[in-house]
């Protein structure tokens, strides 16, 4: 079914500046103006795909042709209207493929996708095109030119140009290979939706009222659950009976097992030769090169930095959960189904935070309106109904204003469906250009629709939301390439980090947080929320120190022979309280092994820039308008026009540590 609010137009407009543009530029710019992300069907689908086949392959070819005097407004300006045109059509076709209510259209999708992965790679490939950008002489260009340049220059060394024909052949081979695996992956995962078998409603014993409306009995008198977010989280936070629990977990967890084993497997080989073939000692070394970090040791060497800060307040918070359980159980030891249960109950007990109180205050509409006045409240821009085409019922389309100038336009599918991703991202449609084209995106998420809604999920709302005010900020750049997709990719959670904190102010809060009779969440209620907040943090941490870890090890060289599971309980469970069961196979659903594949560390090293980040705004007041404009000024809205360290500096007026974030971590 295809559903029209109005018709969609996504409108070109050139500056007076750039009238002079290069073909590629102009020719580029006009076939994204007509994005459309409801396409009538698969023919549909691939037609666009071969026109946008056509298109790079033919701008390709031209700026490999060319001869003469290589400058920023000829060459890379070509180079980089051709290189936007491949990942926003790339980036279009995976998010169809990932939303899209028939399958036929995600199916189409997807092959598109592919198809475009293997322009990019091509393209990333072509000596004659590196030649070109090489040749560029750098004297006289602004420092941010230069910088984006030289960048783009060694994305293109690091991804084998300077080998010879046979070695560039060899790794286009396995870009695709890569691509076409990593897609297999990701869609068991999203297609997976299982069905949890429950005798009864004596399972759902501690539930909440809304949620026992809505999972009644079937015909059969038995329970029967998705293993959608809405379906699973409470179960692992409120169910009373701890069979409901482990066989909630345990089918969440193995999603896509066995599915993904082979899959994962294949994934991880072709990587480790693609590294292999590149000169690196593995894929891990590869990926991050041009990361922050710079080396798998020095990822190892900070997840064991911050293992112990956390290792002490960890132990202190698990022997309160232990003793909680033993009430319980006498003789009984934590396992991981237990651990999100057995915490509610202690921060009801010890800290008096009551989860199914809280909850009480929140529902999607509210979660989504709180939001929306913050970001005026900080920035000072206002967001209205944008009236365009949608995939989905419940898909609503917005833009995103200061004044009369629009910032950029943005969708939001945030819950689940059949067919639909299943996790929660913000993804990009469009780069945005200074006077020429808007930046467009789009939030997914998986969130109840009605009803109440954990406080959790309203601090998930948020920072997604804050992937997608960054794309829409920074998408006024000169270049594409000084878009978000050139800033180092360890960084890029950490704005969104940031913004969780505003989900435990009050002030924020009260705005939008209420009960059914319309009454604001008390203050009291914000204080004791925010002093149970700590209790277990410390051990959230290490379980994601321990992901981490997983994902170094996948794609650090692994020996012959290996075991996924065995190499997955070794690495998770050297960090995490509470070891893994052997029944689990997380990995088969661990969804960022394909997308962020050894660099899962990521949110943890932006969480330690994040807390940085908010020493200024606490030093000020967190919704101090003044300080969150020059945050947006510093770290926003430049995009990846300069390195993500020089970004933190300006904000901060001093380079990142992570003290804050070990303090943080602390025993209280």
């Amino acid at each position: 079914m295809r559903l029209f609010v109005a018709a969609a137009v996504l409108a070109v407009s050139i500056s007076p500046a750039l009238a002079a543009v290069p073909q590629a530029q102009a020719d580029s710019d006009a076939f994204l103006a007509t994005v459309n992300l409801v396409p009538a069907d698969a023919a549909a689908v691939a037609a666009r795909c071969d026109a946008a086949d056509t298109l790079a392959k033919r701008l390709m070819g031209d700026l490999a042709a060319r001869t003469g005097a290589a400058t920023i407004d000829t060459d890379f300006r070509s180079y980089d209207s051709l290189n936007n045109l491949v990942n926003a059509m790339g980036g279009t076709m995976y998010f169809i493929a990932q939303t899209n209510t028939a399958k036929p259209v995600r199916d189409a999708a997807q092959a598109c996708s592919e198809r475009m992965s293997a322009i990019g790679t091509d393209l990333s490939l072509s000596r004659p095109i590196y030649d070109r950008l090489s040749a560029i002489p750098t004297d006289g260009l602004d420092e941010a030119t230069a910088f984006i340049l030289g960048k783009r220059l060694m994305q293109y060394r690091l991804a084998g140009v300077d080998r010879d024909a046979a070695t560039r052949t060899r790794i286009a081979e396995l870009n695709k290979q890569i691509t076409n695996t990593g897609l297999a992956f990701d869609r068991n995962i999203s297609e997976y939706q299982g069905d949890i078998v429950l005798d009864g409603a004596d399972a759902l014993a501690g539930l909440p009222q809304d949620y026992l409306d809505a999972h009644k009995p079937g015909a059969d008198g038995k329970i029967h659950l998705t293993t959608a977010y809405p379906d699973v989280f409470p179960i692992i936070d409120y169910a009373d009976n701890r069979a409901t629990r482990k066989a909630v977990y345990l089918a969440f967890l193995n999603r896509a097992y066995p599915a993904n084993v082979e899959v994962l497997r294949k994934l991880i080989a072709e990587r480790a030769e693609l590294a292999s073939t590149l000169g690196y000692a593995n894929y891990a070394a590869l990926v991050t090169a041009d990361k922050m970090i710079g080396t798998p040791a020095r990822a190892r060497a900070f997840l064991d930095e911050v293992n112990a800060a956390a290792s002490i307040g960890a132990a202190a918070d698990q022997a309160k959960l232990l003793a909680r359980l033993q009430r319980i159980e006498p003789q009984a030891r934590i396992e991981p189904w237990d651990s999100s249960y057995l915490g509610r109950l202690v921060r009801k007990e010890q800290y008096d935070v009551d989860s199914a109180l809280v909850r009480q205050y929140f529902t999607l509409d509210k979660a989504q309106a709180g939001i929306f006045g913050l970001v005026h409240d900080l920035f000072g821009s206002a967001i209205e109904p944008w009236k365009t085409e949608v995939w989905a019922p419940g898909v609503t389309a917005w833009e995103l204003r200061d004044g009369e100038r629009l910032v950029g336009r943005f969708y939001l599918d945030l819950s689940p469906r059949e067919g639909k991703y299943s996790h929660a991202a913000q993804f990009t449609i469009r780069n945005g250009l200074e006077g020429r084209q808007v930046p467009v995106a789009a939030l997914v998420t998986n969130f109840p629709a009605t009803g109440p809604m954990d406080h959790e999920d309203v601090t998930t709302f948020l920072h997604e939301f804050g992937h997608l005010l960054h794309t829409l900020y920074s998408g006024h750049q000169q270049f594409a390439s000084q878009s978000m997709d050139t800033l180092e990719w360890d960084f890029i959670e950490a704005p969104s980090q940031l913004l969780e904190e505003w989900t435990w102010n009050y002030d924020t809060l009260k705005t939008f947080a209420s009960n059914e009779a319309g009454e604001p969440i008390p203050q009291a209620l914000v204080e004791k929320m925010n002093a149970g907040r700590k209790f277990g943090e410390a051990g959230s941490w290490k379980r994601q120190l321990g992901f981490s870890a997983v994902s170094l090890a996948y794609y650090g060289g692994l020996p012959e022979g290996y075991d996924l599971s065995e190499v997955y309980r070794s690495q998770y469970n050297h960090y995490a309280t509470v070891p893994e069961s052997p029944d689990a196979h997380m990995y088969a659903a661990f969804g960022h092994l394909n997308g962020y594949s050894a660099i899962y560390y990521t949110y943890v090293w932006s969480k330690a820039i994040a807390l940085d980040l908010a020493t200024r705004f606490k030093a000020a007041g967190l919704r101090d308008p003044a300080t969150a404009l020059a945050y947006r000024e510093a770290v926003l809205d430049p995009g990846g026009s300069k390195p993500a360290a020089a970004l933190i500096e300006d904000f901060l007026g001093r380079p990142s540590n992570t003290a804050a974030f070990r303090e943080e971590l602390a025993p209280r």
